[in-house]
Parts: structure tokens; sequence; C-alpha cells
């Protein structure tokens, strides 16, 4: 009798759950491990990223076929999308350097990548929590190695490094004061939004981690990023106010609570002050070089208008306009606008413009319309932590850290996820919720 191969029949609704799971299990280690590895700047993590990425993304592709559904969840973002990726392609055929421009289309999929992701698990209540509690996790996991950290307490030598004349800023697991808080600002805005609302867990633990995140950010010394988070935090305080009709006592009392834990940080911190006396000093060193930089920066620009110098390389582009006097190598503009113009031309405004005014308006509406305390959370949280990095952009170079730029690509899934009309049953957990927070 010949031998016969018998598999075990499969349920496709086993392969679902299956790929779910992969999906989710992949996404996960890629949150977890991007911040905590140098917010995975080095090139052999930013690898493994791109691979948990891709697993996660070929998992949930199955899983919708399998399920019936189209290859991608159906976004306002499509078209920008589109847009972006078919300005990158062309950015490949005429980039002064194609080998960098490779590896950063890599990273802009990533991020793409890591929306789409996203935004097919902010669909559902129960993901979307997973979600964010992962975020706040790593927010707090990043603030307690940074306070070691900076109290020059013993840690792995995996994280003992900084950027020499940065003993006294806080860095964590970075390789930049600035770009940890870049980080930091967006979790902060994200756990400021879940204390508002208080969808789920208790008050006081969400007061416990909007202090601790917020003394790290503070110990940052990174004034974009103090800057920035105060422009989120005067919009998350109006929009509450206007959705919630909150009382004024009550409005005051948190706000006066914040300013406390900041008048305190700064007391109990030299560093602190002299970064505070710095801010308006339009004649330090590193402002002036900042200002030299984006003005000579236009001139690639005016050279290569339409198609730019090529995704990626700034380094190289900017290396033939470079002013006399600067004393560093710049291989970022320290301004992700100015950057991403000299390198894919003015035509990429289009799609940045356009997508920046469709996450808002989506955002914006989602705020208005809906009632569940759970979506109110995750959108007005996850709109500040938008704000924050795109203002922080300003003058620095976030996007261009990967953390930074798949933690982005994460709020704006949850904004557009937490936002879709479709997806109310899935995020009200399939029961009537009512705002009540007078």
């Amino acid at each position: 009798m010949p031998f016969a191969l018998r598999l075990p029949a499969v349920s496709i609704e086993s392969l679902i759950k299956c790929a779910g799971f992969t999906q989710r299990f992949a996404f996960a280690a890629l949150l977890i491990l991007t911040p905590l590895a140098r917010g995975a700047t080095p090139r052999w993590i930013f690898c493994i990223a791109v691979w948990l990425a891709l697993l996660a993304f070929v998992a949930m592709i199955l899983k919708r076929v399998w399920r019936g559904e189209r290859l991608l969840p159906r976004s306002p973002l499509d078209p920008v999308v589109a847009l972006l990726v078919l300005l990158t392609l062309g950015s490949l055929l005429t980039s002064i350097y194609p080998s960098a421009t490779v590896w950063a289309a890599i990273r802009l999929l990533l991020y793409v990548a890591v929306f789409y992701l996203t935004f097919d698990l902010a669909r559902s209540r129960t993901q979307t929590k997973g979600l964010v509690v992962a975020i706040l996790g790593v927010g707090t996991a990043l603030a307690f190695i940074g306070f070691i950290k900076y109290h020059q307490g013993t840690l792995p030598s995996f994280w003992n490094y900084g950027t020499p004349g940065e003993e006294t800023f806080l860095t964590s697991t970075f390789m930049n004061h600035n770009h940890i808080a870049g980080y930091l600002a967006m979790v902060f805005t994200l756990c400021l939004g879940v204390f508002l609302y208080r969808p789920f867990g208790n008050l006081a633990i969400w007061g416990a981690l909007l202090v601790l995140i917020l003394v790290a950010l503070c110990l940052s010394m990174s004034r974009g990023s103090w800057i920035a988070t105060f422009v989120a935090l005067e919009f998350m305080l109006i929009s509450y106010v206007y959705k919630s009709q909150l009382r004024r006592f009550r409005l005051w009392s948190m706000g006066l609570a914040l300013l406390l834990v900041v008048f305190i940080t700064i007391l109990a911190s030299n560093p602190v002050i002299e970064r505070l006396h710095s801010v308006q000093n339009i004649e330090e060193t590193s402002l002036k070089a900042r200002l030299a930089v984006w003005k000579k920066s236009l001139d690639v620009v005016l050279m290569r208008p339409i198609w730019g110098s090529g995704l990626g390389t700034f380094p190289w582009s900017f290396s033939q306009v470079r002013p006399a006097g600067l004393t560093h190598r710049y291989r970022e503009a320290h301004n992700d606008y100015v950057q991403v113009i000299t390198e894919m031309g003015l035509p990429v405004l289009v799609p940045l413009s356009w997508g920046i005014f469709l996450i808002f308006r989506t955002g914006l509406r989602g705020l208005r319309q809906t009632r569940s305390r759970f979506r109110l959370a995750i959108n007005l949280g996850a709109l500040g932590g938008i704000i924050a990095i795109l203002v922080h952009s300003l003058s620095d170079f976030n996007i261009q850290i990967t953390a930074n730029g798949i933690l982005f690509g994460v709020l704006i899934g949850l904004v557009v996820g937490s936002s879709d009309g479709r997806s109310n049953a899935q995020m009200l957990g399939g029961q009537p919720q009512t705002l009540a927070v007078r």
C-alpha cells in the first residue's frame, strides 16, 4: 500500500486567526523595538524593523484576502499615498545618489506600511486599546531609562552612548536629546487624551504617567519640543472645552497641576533654567547655523526645482552650496519641510499639504460627530501628537528618525481609523456610549 501523507484540514477561520495574530505580534514587536533600540537609526536595527513591518503587512494582506476584502483598507489618504509613492519612484530615477535614495525610499514605504497596519487595527476597539497601551508602556520605559541615565546610573553598554556635550540632557535610548523629546511629546499627548476622557483604566495611573513623561520631556532640554508640546496642548484643551463644555474650575485645576510639575522640575534642575534662558537668544550658534543651512538649501531647490536632488541625498546636495563658517557637517537640514523640498522638489508640496489637510479634516470631523469617550480620547490624543511633531519638524528632523516616523504613522492611522464612520460598531463594542464628562 503506497504511503500517503495526510495533512490536517485547516479552516479559513483558523488561517484568518493565525494571520491576525502574526500581524499583531510583529507590529507590537516593531513598536517596542524601534524606540528602545536607539530609535532604529543604526542600519542593522533599521533592517530588523523593515522585516517586522513586512511580516505584519503580508499577514494583514493574507487576512484580508481570506476574508474576501480588498488588499488594503480604503482610507481618505489613499490618493495622497499613491501620489507620494509615485514621486518617490520618480526620485529614484533622477537621484544624484541612487543608493541613498533607495534606503530613504524603503524608510518611506515603512511609514506607509505602518499607517495601513494601524488603520486596519484601529477599526477594532480591542486592538486600538492594545496599540495605545503598548505605546504608553514604551514611553514609560523610555522615561525610566532616561532618568537612570540622566543621573549617571548603571545601564547595559548598549545604551551607554550619547553626543558629546549632552551629559546634562536626558537622551534615554536615543542618540540625541531632541529626538527622544519628539517621541515623548507624541506619547504625552496621547496619554493626555486618555486622561481627559478616561475611556479605560484608572485615573490615578494616567495622571502618574502624565507627570512621569512630562518630567522626562522637560529634562530632555529640547526647546523645539517644549514649544511644539505647548502648541499641541493649546489645541487639545480648546478642543476639549469646545466638545465637552467643561467647567472652567476643572480646566484651570488641570492646567495648574501641569504647570506645577514643570515648575518643580525647573527648580530642581539648573540646566533647565539655563536652557529656558537660551530660548530668546537669537544669536546662539546653533540657531544661526540652522538659519544659514535653511537659506542655502533654497539654492538647491532653485538648481533642481522639479525633481529635487533625490530622496535621502541632502548631505551630498548641500555640500555643493555649503556656506563658509559652518563648523559641523550637516547631514540633515534640521527642518523636515526644507529637506523634503530639496530632495523631492516643489511638487512634493502637493501631497504634503493635501495630506495634512485631510488628516485634520478627518480628525476634527470625528471629534465633532462622535460621542464615544473612547474614540474622543484616541482622536484628540493622536491629533495632539501629530501637531507636536509637525511643529517640532520646523526646527529639527524627527521624521528622519525611524522610531519617530513610525509613531507618527501610527498616530495618523489612529486618527483616520478612529474617525472612520464605518467602524462605529467595532469601536463602540456594540454598545451605545454617551459622553458624560461635566
